[in-house]
């Protein structure tokens, strides 16, 4: 016959065990914050200068690209008729670099067009009333969609602003430019370079994935 021996439990061991168990977790716990107060200071600090450095760069790097293309941009329009509208929209590359250029905002024609437009009408009525296809071509250029004339249009009639040696011609075109207003919004820079391809690729920077 086994003879079963029961071992009783007195309430103070009882307490004791479960006191136990508690200081072992809270030092288990306070061991996990003292490491995570480590870890974030050693993180805050090996991230956050370097953060803050690399923006001062890049504002510097952001204020000098904006310089240089915005000098370029302007002798570019001194003579190409393309960018008179102030736009300036253009692509700069090499064999292994490629930078692009982006305005955005709205160019639109005040009342003076209206007036450009009749002299150019009257240009066309003296000068070309038996050639209909030229008066076309001319008229086309000065189309209106929702009230609003096409600077890309447009600057088709400047490129020809010499070819006429008629008043109501230069008057039309003058008054055309005079009237034209471009209101910006906002410039874009990108960067590309060449990847092992030989295709574009673009220089990311911006702090996100």
């Amino acid at each position: 016959m086994i003879t079963e021996t029961l071992k009783i439990i007195s309430i103070e061991d009882l307490e004791a065990e479960l006191e136990a168990r508690k200081q072992k977790e809270a030092r288990k716990r306070e061991e996990k914050r003292t490491q995570y107060e480590s870890l974030k200071k050693s993180v805050i600090s090996d991230l956050a200068p370097a953060a803050d450095q690399l923006s001062q760069q890049i504002h510097g790097f952001k204020t000098k690209a904006f310089s240089e293309l915005g000098s370029l941009f302007d002798l570019l329009k001194d003579y190409s008729k393309r960018h008179q509208d102030g736009k300036g929209n253009f692509k700069i590359e090499d064999e292994h670099f490629k930078i692009q250029y982006k305005r955005q905002g709205k160019g639109t024609f005040d009342e003076r067009s209206h007036q450009a437009e009749k002299h150019i009408v009257d240009f066309l009525t003296s000068k070309y009333e038996g050639e209909p296809d030229t008066k076309d071509l001319i008229m086309s250029l000065l189309e209106r969609k929702n009230g609003a004339l096409d600077i890309l249009l447009v600057q088709k009639l400047y490129s020809m602003e010499n070819r006429f040696d008629d008043k109501n011609w230069r008057e039309g075109i003058r008054l055309l430019k005079e009237s034209y207003s471009f209101s910006l919004s906002k410039d874009y820079i990108s960067f590309f370079k060449k990847n092992e391809t030989n295709e574009w690729e673009g220089i990311n920077l911006n702090f996100s994935y």
